[in-house]
């Protein structure tokens, strides 16, 4: 049976760090995808606004590609400050993504871990969790959080609470598509063997593969499971 899948997360390439390879399973599959931007995403980068203007506006068009290339729904951006998250904008944040929640009545929702040091990843997890609470008409099976290279693993609580993914998504297929994916955003990474090169995030999910016999996976929180 055909799934909606809505995925929130900060800033583009967000979406194909954390779970490219899962939602291009989902397409395979004929679900049907929509990202949910919530940052402006170059805001902070430099003291020349129009530079971080015209950064946002390449990164937003880059994302529309992205989202092209794969066969997801047109994307959502919110435009929400870059590392500027006051409580006001979560509140608002938190008011739009109901919205599209409402319209859209996902079955699955992915977003950014809670634990990520990325204040934005931090506030985009709590606007999407609390307009994803359980009401009548909205049937969300699946809430899941995903790790982000720089982020998940320079934990805000170090040795307290940290990313621990308990759910695994074998993409042995879909990781030829991943990296080309990634590649659309080829301006946003590092050269390897730094953590945010697109050959470490390749290498990571190399690694959650392994923890569970794969050759390749997205690991994952499964926060909530309801069976509807």
């Amino acid at each position: 049976m055909k799934k909606k899948v809505l995925v929130v997360v900060s800033h583009p390439d967000d979406e194909i760090i954390g779970c490219g390879g899962s939602l291009i399973k989902h397409i395979s599959n004929k679900d049907v995808v929509k990202v949910i931007f919530t940052s402006e995403s170059e805001g902070a980068r430099s003291n020349n606004k129009n530079i971080n203007k015209k950064n946002s506006e390449k990164r937003k068009k880059n994302a529309e590609k992205v989202s092209k290339f794969l066969k997801f729904e047109k994307p959502i951006f919110l435009n929400f400050p870059n590392l500027s998250l006051t409580q006001k904008y979560v509140t608002e944040m938190n008011s739009l993504i109901k919205e599209e929640i409402y319209k859209f009545k996902p079955d699955i929702i992915y977003t950014h871990s809670p634990y990520d040091i990325h204040d934005d990843h931090r506030k985009t997890f709590d606007a999407t969790f609390i307009a994803a609470r359980p009401v009548k008409g909205i049937k969300i099976s699946k809430f899941l959080t995903f790790e982000i290279a720089s982020a998940s693993e320079f934990s805000t609580f170090p040795n307290k609470i940290n990313f621990n993914p308990n759910c695994f998504i074998n993409i042995e297929k879909e990781i030829k598509i991943k990296k080309r994916a990634l590649m659309m955003y080829k301006n946003q990474f590092k050269k390897y063997p730094n953590i945010l090169s697109i050959k470490s995030i390749l290498n990571l999910n190399q690694f959650r593969g392994n923890m569970v016999n794969l050759k390749f996976a997205e690991a994952f929180e499964l926060i909530r499971k309801v069976n509807y």
